[in-house]
Parts: structure tokens; sequence; C-alpha cells
């Protein structure tokens, strides 16, 4: 294997602070591409009510200085294609946003699997994109107590597991993303230039071209 930290993941407490009652954006995407970062997923939605106050600024600077795109939807209980809606109404149709991976953040211990596969199942309809899943231990506590669908499979996983070894769930049988490191956890390293201390670092089994052709591929082969 030839990991390497090449993907963080962040969302607007990250490199801001107040001012005056206003939230400051201190992200310098140019320092964190210079450290040899080649991808962000931003947190764009969660539930119904909340949209991130930096998602769409930060888009553009990012893909300015040279870094992929990405935006996640933090899971809540509740109507699922409301939330699909909400998503893409803050984000964009693949068709007006190329190049922006979609993924699922799945933390929330209320929610159900079946839940999540139709979260991804209505964004691929809507953008014609294969969503990736985000997710560590709820995702294998859920599957240790029964047999989780094979539809899962078909997602990329991108794995939370803060350890030396990945312990991949069921039905997968790789990642596509391993996010080694967060909260200042986990292995090296913490630190991101340009970003800050303790933030969500992921590893990537391959080179930048190949980073490339998986974030803007779906498994069907479609182009981004």
């Amino acid at each position: 294997m030839t990991l390497r930290p090449l993907v963080f993941d962040m969302y607007h407490s990250d490199a801001s602070e107040e001012r005056d009652g206003k939230l400051v954006d201190l992200a310098d995407f140019t320092k964190a591409y210079a450290a040899g970062y080649r991808g962000v997923l931003h947190k764009a939605t969660e539930g119904v009510t909340f949209v991130d106050p930096l998602y769409k600024s930060r888009r553009a600077k990012a893909i300015a200085a040279g870094l992929k795109w990405g935006a996640y939807h933090f899971m809540r209980p509740g109507d699922v294609g409301d939330q699909v809606s909400f998503f893409l109404k803050a984000v964009g149709p693949s068709a007006l946003v190329p190049a922006t991976r979609y993924a699922l953040d799945y933390e929330d211990d209320r929610l159900a699997l079946w839940q999540a596969i139709q979260w991804l199942e209505l964004i691929r309809i809507a953008t014609n994109q294969t969503p990736w899943m985000y997710g560590g231990g709820v995702i294998k506590d859920q599957v240790a107590r029964g047999a989780p669908s094979p539809a899962l499979a078909q997602y990329p996983l991108w794995l939370a597991e803060y350890s030396q070894g990945d312990a991949i769930p069921r039905p997968w049988t790789k990642f596509v993303l391993w996010q080694r490191s967060g909260d200042g956890e986990g292995p090296n390293p913490h630190q991101i230039p340009g970003i800050g201390a303790k933030e969500d670092v992921s590893w990537f089994d391959g080179s930048d071209a190949e980073l490339a052709l998986a974030w803007n591929t779906t498994p069907a082969g479609v182009q981004i």
C-alpha cells in the first residue's frame, strides 16, 4: 500500500474566528496545497435546518488553490427526501456544480442503514453521481447486529478509523478514503498548514492522479 495523507475535511468552525459578531474565514488553501494536500471535503448541510455559512465562499478559494472539492451532508433523523432536497438546494446538482464530490456523513446512531441507502440512491438518481459514504463506529455497531444490505457496497466507503489498522465493515471490502486522524487522535499528521491543528486527515492509497480519478469518476465510469 502507498497510503498518503492527501485529503482533509472541515466545517465553518475550522480555520475561522468570531470578530465583532461576524464569522471570519482564516483558511488558506494555498498553504494546504503546498503542504501536499490535494482534496477537501467540506460540510454543506445538516438535517433540514443548517447550511454551513462558509461552504460556498470556501469552494471557490479551494478550487483556485488547486484542491479537489467535496460537499458532505450530516444526516439526522427525519424525512430522507427532505434532506436530499435541502442538500441539493445548498450545493446545486452536479450539472451546475461540476467536479464536486458528494458524500453522506453517517454518525447519528438514531438512524438506520436503510435511510443511508435511500439518501445515497436519491442523490445518485438526481445527480448521476455515485456519492461516498462516511462512517466508522456507528456503521460497525449496526452491521454487527444484522446483515447489511449489499446495496451499500456500490457506494464507496470513506472510512473513519483512528488507528494503525483499517477495520472495514461489511459489506465493503475496501475504502476510497481512510480518515486515520481527527481531534488530535490517531497517527500524524494532525496539523494542516493554512487550516489548523487537530484536523481531520484522510489517507488515500495511490498517487495524485489516481486520487483525481477516484474523486471525479463513479464506479460506472461516469465523469463528473
